[in-house]
């Protein structure tokens, strides 16, 4: 009888030390400081402000691309009560350090930049039309409007990208028609 029971203490202590060695095989989450400054950006072309709800600051950005920076706890306060900012993609955080911290590659994946529009636009026709249709309005007008700066600067010549562009947008690159 006593063997049994040393046998059954051992067999009870075996899975806690396996649960223990899983818990220090877990990856743990590096903390980031609170107050540390993240370098952001503009995604959409034109004026876009944002008022803190944490601090009361403003960002103010005026054109596509305009850079500030703003504390971690501040975006985190953008996460959880004006989200869309960063949902939409208006905002772009330029540290891959704080996307993977707050995990925003959801809405940084989907987040379009100029680059991504020229690529865009090197499709056909018919891909042009199925990626505007896709694109949420905040694309929709940064197409548009890196459309119309290369078609009035004589960079965007083809009459079927033109085209299907005009399409899928439903306005006419040429200010003048």
């Amino acid at each position: 009888m006593a063997r049994s029971m040393n046998a059954k203490k051992t067999e009870s202590q075996a899975p806690i030390k396996k649960e223990e060695t899983k818990q220090s095989e877990r990856k743990v989450k590096k903390k980031l400081d609170e107050n540390i400054l993240v370098p952001i950006a503009s995604n959409v072309d034109g004026t876009l402000i944002y008022k803190g709800g944490r601090s009361g600051q403003v960002w103010k950005f005026t054109q596509y691309g305009d850079e500030d920076v703003m504390e971690l706890s501040e975006l985190r306060a953008m996460l959880s009560s004006n989200r869309a900012f960063l949902e939409k993609g208006w905002i772009k955080v330029l540290d891959d350090e704080v996307i993977d911290y707050l995990n925003l590659q959801r809405f940084q994946k989907n987040v379009i930049d100029r680059d991504n529009i020229e690529y865009i636009l090197t499709q056909g026709p018919e891909q042009i039309k199925q990626s505007i249709k896709e694109s949420s309005a905040n694309t929709k007008t940064l197409i548009f409007s890196f459309a119309r700066d290369k078609f009035l600067q004589g960079e965007l010549t083809d009459y079927h990208t033109i085209k299907a562009i005009e399409e899928g947008l439903g306005q006419p690159l040429n200010p003048t028609i």
